[in-house]
């Protein structure tokens, strides 16, 4: 199974540079830089800096969402990359999440997600496209590009199934959960008339391998409180135990986009002031956490249930460096 890592430019250019090379001398094959404006480096530019200092990683969004960029700008970018870097370039796209959010903006529906993806998809293969009623020319120096989902609920794996080259999808220490998603995944490919085995599955977390729970979640403050901001749908709402309705209210209603997984800052502070028994809640949700044991038992079950790919998510982790290394030991 191969080993991924997700980073995000912030004020120091030499810390970012510095992360990256780590990357590349540890061996890590997936190389994601987030996508969140309001809070850290532009998306593309910090993914031209990422194929300048790595050798053969795979570099992509990890992830990016329609409303940020129109498609004929994403799929220039993209393929410009892909020249740069020598092919090493994927998508990972989602509906939305800090970075609509800082923008004001409502994750996409499944018909505006079809739409940008259709046309990105299009331009990428050098065919003209349409994107909102309008006809877009299509680009002079097409670079075919997989593009990979990042889905959730399940009209979401289902639509990996259907269109995707690969699905991103978030696991916790629960390998059951993670299979059900996966079975979706692949039931959508069938209906579509596909392989199931052609959609390739990578998993990812908000991950610390520490001796005790409460070592990692002092790790993760920053992903954990995230966590908090995904709970929005009915469904959800409706499993939130009554007690931490109104805590979990109040995390929603203050939670800083332009401080998205900032270790260290507000918004992970906030989870102090609403309480021990909300941030165990939360931890529950698309966090690896544990001994080394318990991570490397979690990372060989992902990988007998298909699973090509393990990406720990990095800017919001209170020990990169040592996060990083203790994942690259594991996996050897």
């Amino acid at each position: 199974m191969k080993l991924g890592v997700c980073h995000l430019w912030g004020e120091s250019i030499e810390t970012f540079r510095e992360e990256l090379r780590l990357s590349n001398q540890l061996g890590y094959d997936i190389i994601g830089i987030g996508d969140s404006p309001a809070g850290w480096r532009e998306l593309y530019i910090s993914m031209t800096i990422a194929a300048l200092e790595t050798d053969n990683a795979i570099i992509t969004p990890w992830v990016t969402s329609p409303f940020l960029r129109h498609p004929l700008v994403a799929a220039s970018s993209l393929a410009t990359l892909q020249s740069l870097s020598g092919g090493r370039i994927a998508m990972g796209l989602a509906t939305g999440g800090s970075n609509v959010m800082a923008a004001g903006l409502h994750p996409a529906n499944q018909n505006q997600i079809r739409e940008y993806w259709d046309a990105l998809k299009d331009l990428l293969d050098g065919k003209p496209a349409s994107y909102e009623g309008h006809r877009i020319a299509p680009l002079h120096l097409p670079y075919k590009t997989p593009i990979y989902y990042s889905a959730f609920g399940p009209k979401a794996l289902k639509l990996a199934g259907e269109k995707a080259d690969g699905v991103i999808m978030f696991t916790n220490m629960d390998l059951d959960l993670t299979a059900k998603k996966i079975a979706a995944v692949r039931q959508g490919a069938i209906d579509a008339g596909r392989n199931p085995d052609e959609v390739d599955i990578q998993v990812t977390a908000f991950c610390a391998i520490r001796p005790t729970r409460q070592q990692a979640i002092e790790d993760l403050k920053a992903f954990i409180v995230v966590n908090g901001m995904a709970i929005r749908t009915p469904e959800l709402l409706a499993r939130v135990p009554e007690q931490l309705k109104p805590a979990l209210a109040e995390l929603q209603r203050r939670y800083d986009p332009s401080e998205h997984v900032v270790a260290g800052g507000k918004n992970a502070r906030m989870l102090d002031d609403l309480g021990p028994e909300l941030t165990d809640y939360l931890a529950g949700f698309d966090c690896v956490m544990g001994t080394e044991d318990e991570v490397k038992s979690l990372l060989n079950g992902l990988e007998d249930l298909g699973v090509s790919a393990f990406v720990t998510n990095m800017p919001g982790h209170a020990d990169r460096e040592g996060n990083m290394r203790d994942l690259a030991r594991l996996m050897k």
